[in-house]
């Protein structure tokens, strides 16, 4: 089972956040202060503690230590069966938890750029222009390409223009209002086997000390009938 969460930072109350923020080991705390905008302090805390869940989820014992691997990706210390990542853009909050290493990233609109388009694509890629720029949006390929560069643990030292999108080692997802779209990639899965494992549950403020709690109505399969949303690159509509 894969299991993926949820989470918006925005309409958290201070109280809740307080709360929320306290849970969260004080390095983490520290490490999200230095983001220059409230939002991203606010998203950064967020993120953390929804690993928190999905771990409290999974297994009885603390959640392990968090170290950096060679290239940045966060891991757990001394954990092998064990997988994770985490995304944020703007109030949005993602956290992954799977068996294999996993990459996931979520993102909000991003305007056309042609430069950006020419030095991020492969040459497959490069029949999409027209449709990215009619969208003026870019977000569905930028964030596949952030997907599995995370899987990978190798990050941006791997040059955009090497990840190829249009490969069947990732599932996208939609979401209309807030516009965004999330992708996701797991080592030795492809679009299928990562739908059939996958478990997306949306999470929001519990009173109890264990902060977070499912909303009404969880699960994918509850919340849209799973349509391919656009050919050639299968994204399917989300609601959050």
């Amino acid at each position: 089972m894969i299991d993926l969460v949820i989470a918006r930072s925005d309409p958290l109350e201070d109280s809740t956040l307080h709360r929320i923020r306290a849970a969260v080991p004080p390095t983490r705390r520290q490490k999200c202060d230095r983001y220059h905008r409230r939002t991203d302090r606010q998203a950064g805390i967020v993120s953390f503690s929804l690993l928190q869940y999905l771990w409290r989820r999974r297994s009885p014992d603390p959640l392990p230590e968090i170290v950096l691997g060679r290239f940045g990706k966060p891991r757990f210390q001394g954990v092998r069966d064990r997988h994770f990542n985490w995304s944020h853009d703007a109030s949005i909050c993602v956290c992954v938890l799977a068996a294999t290493p996993v990459g996931v990233d979520v993102q909000s609109p991003v305007p056309y750029d042609d430069a950006l388009f020419e030095r991020i694509t492969t040459p497959g890629e490069r029949y999409l222009r027209d449709r990215f720029q009619s969208d003026d949006d870019m977000s569905l390929l930028w964030t596949r390409k952030e997907a599995i560069v995370k899987r990978t643990g190798r990050g941006l030292t791997t040059p955009l223009r090497e990840v190829d999108t249009l490969a069947s080692n990732v599932l996208t997802l939609a979401s209309v209002e807030p516009r965004y779209h999330l992708s996701l990639s797991a080592e030795g899965l492809d679009q299928a086997a990562l739908r059939s494992r996958l478990r997306i549950s949306w999470l929001q403020p519990s009173p109890t000390a264990h902060l977070w709690t499912t909303r009404d109505g969880d699960g994918l399969g509850d919340r849209s009938d799973l349509r391919p949303y656009r050919p050639n690159y299968p994204a399917y509509p989300i609601m959050v």
